[in-house]
């Protein structure tokens, strides 16, 4: 039965093999097969490993489709109330005396030991000690407020709402923030338009910290900080991020001082990538965060989070929280005894430099984990399998303009927006009768150095599209495979017919 198959066979070289008419010709078209066939193997082999590496390719291009306005996210650098600032010992509210609680815990250490240790004293009376330590309903309350903050705002056009359009959340640092979230483009057809008349326009107040001038230097411990890379300005942090996403204002975004008119032109990407086999991206975050959407940063951040918890017992509140997180806050203080507010102990100093050292725990983690590329991929934080971002240009210029445009943006503020006459309640009066104190035609200019505008817009509404897709398919592997047998071993379909055919007669 052999012998007749390889008689008959479609396979080339094999039929030679039997049908030879010497031993020489034999001997040749045995090593002929033998060395096709050696071929067909390293060829076989070249093609399998190519696949089983998974690679991928890249493809860039430019589409006119439709992206979601980004959404942005706004802090007041002075992170307190203009008002709360103003009166801090005229006004009896709770943040006030849980502030000053706090503050006289440690004064007979800083009395003490201010010159020994300030790198202690600059991270005990800082502004997110101070948030881990007062609830944040009462920072809440005393902090910026959506209405003293954005006088007006419009997109594409249309007057904003404030209680429908803007979020507020709390950030550790500059306490109240606020995310304006654009409406869906279905809403306004022209609101994915080029230019920024089109775009997101917004006057904030971003100045007015302290207006009345004090004749001694007076320090506030936890909301003037003097070592810290951000402290002392004042102005509005801008972030730009994609729609429905957790903003990080500490570690994205844009300083616009007071007095400018900012410019922030956005042109979107879109970022397609392939996952696993070929490559690495996700749509989940492995350790929730309610019901935003999935970014990369903020997996990031709760993969630090984590290690931080296992290496220092205690949680970042710079950082997001984990779900179910049982641990206190790395800069939450000690219960400590009530001598220590009357007499610097040792025992106070001990209690202070456990906290200390907690918060210094919690800069090793992060110093390691920034360099540890290894550590951080443990915590399958991939980027987006598909995601929306931009890239921002940022301008300045100054405003309002001196002369008689000048004298029309104040009218604009307080004539026809009345700015201070929202305040004209029994809920506000103190810091109505401020503004009114303040905010005068004869200071109009310096009034308005006190204000910013952003102008947010799409710069470029094409889209550069970048797709990942698998660069060596099934397909081509079984296309290359039949190549590779027709070419070396001249084996077709048919021939696999005839060896099925074969193990039936022999069966």
């Amino acid at each position: 039965v052999l012998e007749e198959f390889a008689t008959r066979t479609t396979m080339h070289g094999v039929p030679k093999v039997i049908k030879a008419k010497s031993s020489l010709a034999r001997i040749f078209w045995a090593l002929v097969c033998v060395c096709a066939g050696a071929m067909f193997c390293l060829q076989m082999t070249e093609v399998l490993t190519r696949y089983f590496s998974y690679p991928k390719k890249v493809t860039v291009e430019v589409v006119p489709t439709q992206v979601p306005f980004p959404s942005i996210s706004i802090c007041n650098m002075r992170n307190l109330d203009v008002y709360i600032l103003n009166t801090l010992n005229a006004i009896e509210i709770l943040f006030i005396s849980e502030y000053m609680s706090l503050v006289a815990k440690y004064a007979p250490l800083w009395y003490q030991y201010q010159m020994d240790l300030p790198e202690v004293f600059q991270e005990v009376f800082s502004r997110t000690t101070f948030s881990a330590n007062i609830r944040h309903d009462i920072i809440a309350s005393a902090a910026v407020q959506l209405e003293g903050f954005v006088v007006n705002c419009h997109y594409a056009g249309h007057r904003c709402n404030r209680t429908r359009d803007f979020l507020r959340f709390f950030d550790p640092y500059y306490f109240n923030c606020f995310t304006y979230q654009a409406p869906e483009a279905d809403d306004l057809d022209d609101s994915l338009s080029e230019g920024i008349e089109n775009g997101w326009s917004a006057i904030l107040l971003s100045g007015s910290g302290m207006l009345d001038k004090n004749s001694e230097i007076r320090m506030l411990p936890g909301l003037h900080e003097w070592r810290s890379a951000v402290s002392a300005s004042e102005g509005v942090r801008v972030v730009i991020h994609p729609p429905h996403t957790k903003p990080f204002p500490f570690a994205e975004g844009y300083d616009v001082p007071p007095g400018f008119s900012a410019s922030f032109g956005i042109r979107p990407r879109r970022n397609i990538r392939i996952g696993p086999p070929h490559g690495n991206c996700s749509n989940n975050n492995p350790f929730e965060i309610g019901n935003t959407r999935y970014r990369l940063m903020a997996c990031q951040k709760m993969c630090m989070q984590k290690h931080i918890i296992t290496e220092c017992d205690c949680a970042d509140i710079g950082l997001p929280i984990l779900p179910d997180q049982k641990v206190k806050l790395c800069r939450n203080d000690d219960e400590m005894p009530i001598e220590c507010q009357y007499n610097a102990t040792n025992n106070c100093l001990d209690m202070l430099m456990a906290l200390h050292n907690r918060i210094q725990c919690v800069r090793t983690v992060k110093a390691r984990l920034t360099k540890n590329a290894t550590a951080m991929e443990r915590c399958q934080c991939f980027p987006p399998c598909d995601e929306v971002a931009y890239d921002v240009s940022y301008s300045l210029s100054k405003w309002p303009a001196s002369g008689y445009e000048g004298d029309s943006a104040f009218y604009d503020v307080f004539g026809i927006e009345k700015f201070a006459e929202r305040f004209n309640r029994s809920d506000t009066q103190g810091k109505f009768q401020l503004f009114k104190k303040y905010f005068t035609v004869d200071r109009r200019a310096e009034t308005m150095k006190d204000f910013a505008r952003l102008n947010i817009y799409i710069a470029d509404s094409n889209v550069v599209k970048t797709q990942e897709s698998a660069d060596y398919t099934r397909n081509q592997v079984v296309s290359d495979i039949g190549g590779q047998l027709g070419l070396w071993v001249g084996i077709s379909i048919i021939t696999l017919a005839e060896v099925l055919e074969l193990m039936l007669d022999i069966l």
